[in-house]
């Protein structure tokens, strides 16, 4: 029995019954925020788009690793492409239809995709866990704020990856499909371990990619004219970053709201002001990955059906 889609789908209504509600109690204190500065709308439409440009290099040059070409125009299309199917899908079914894609168009191996996508997520854990360091310890030494446990979760990601990168051990598969999630990521790791040059993009790559996803929360902020550093944004968007693994909803929605609100508490960043935030920017990117998916997903997928045989059309969506 598939579980899974049922339970994407409880954890779903349960996270939005919740912000529901929560909204319904404070309503007087969401009531209270405004569009104080609506012109950095723009600003932040842009650095979205360039923060999938940013993901879109990252696929290339992990693919272009395994001797798989993509010009930088179709590397961008595929990461918002695959934003838009993760937006529509549970479990992140966009990357499903990314790896049925570059199957088809480039044949390239469904093997090959995943250890790519299992390197990626080490080197993106190994720098959110240590920009998350490097932003708690500076939050503290300014302000003496310190969570613990987030400390821990940042400290454990950090070290185990690390681990992963100078160790690379190789497990087998468990019972257990949580447990196998962070096997299959270990495992994939050896496929581009020897690769410096490509090790030391990425992490480049990566570091950026995060920067400009905590100045894109930092402007969600000001957009209310609530005033928050650059640290404490660069602390949730590390967060964010760990929290790919328990993406269970479409594009994460709900966890990853979640996940913003609770971290930004033990940062003294209140619930009403971090939910609103989360919300617009989640609001914005619902937007654009509605507007550009479709039309990319026909761009990149309708040269593809127009070549298959007896009407054996490309399918990337469940």
């Amino acid at each position: 029995m598939n579980y899974k889609k049922p339970l994407s789908i409880f954890v779903l209504i349960l996270i939005l019954a919740l912000a529901f509600f929560y909204i319904y109690k404070n309503f007087s204190d969401f009531k209270s925020l405004t569009l104080v500065s609506p012109h950095l709308i723009f600003y932040i439409v842009i650095f979205f788009l360039i923060n999938y440009i940013f993901i879109g290099i990252i696929t290339r040059e992990l693919i272009a690793s395994l001797n798989v070409k993509l010009s930088h125009k179709e590397s961008f299309m595929i990461s918002v492409f695959t934003g838009f199917y993760n937006l529509i899908t549970p479990l992140r079914g966009g990357m499903a239809a990314r790896a049925v894609y570059l199957k088809k168009k480039h044949n390239f191996s469904y093997s090959n995709f995943f250890a790519t996508l299992s390197a990626s997520y080490v080197l993106t854990f190994l720098i959110a866990g240590f920009l998350g360091l490097l932003s708690t310890y500076l939050i503290y030494s300014k302000e003496g704020i310190l969570s613990i446990p987030l400390l821990i979760l940042f400290l454990g990601a950090f070290t185990s990856m690390l681990l992963i990168i100078t160790v690379s051990p190789k497990f087998r598969l468990t019972k257990n499909s949580l447990v196998n999630k962070f096997i299959n990521v270990i495992n994939g790791w050896h496929l581009i371990k020897s690769n410096i040059k490509l090790i030391l993009t990425i992490s480049i790559l990566t570091v950026i990619q995060i920067l400009i996803s905590s100045y894109m929360l930092q402007l969600q902020f000001q957009v209310f004219g609530i005033e928050i550093s650059f640290m404490k944004c660069l602390f949730l968007s590390s967060i964010g970053s760990l929290s790919i693994l328990i993406a269970i909803t479409p594009a994460n929605l709900g966890i990853a709201e979640a996940v913003t609100v609770f971290s930004a508490l033990t940062i003294g960043i209140s619930a009403t002001e971090s939910l609103s935030a989360a919300i617009f920017g989640r609001l914005i990117q619902t937007v654009i990955l509605f507007i550009l998916g479709p039309i990319f997903s026909y761009i990149l997928i309708k040269p593809l059906n127009s070549s298959s045989e007896n009407g054996n059309k490309i399918t990337v969506y469940s």
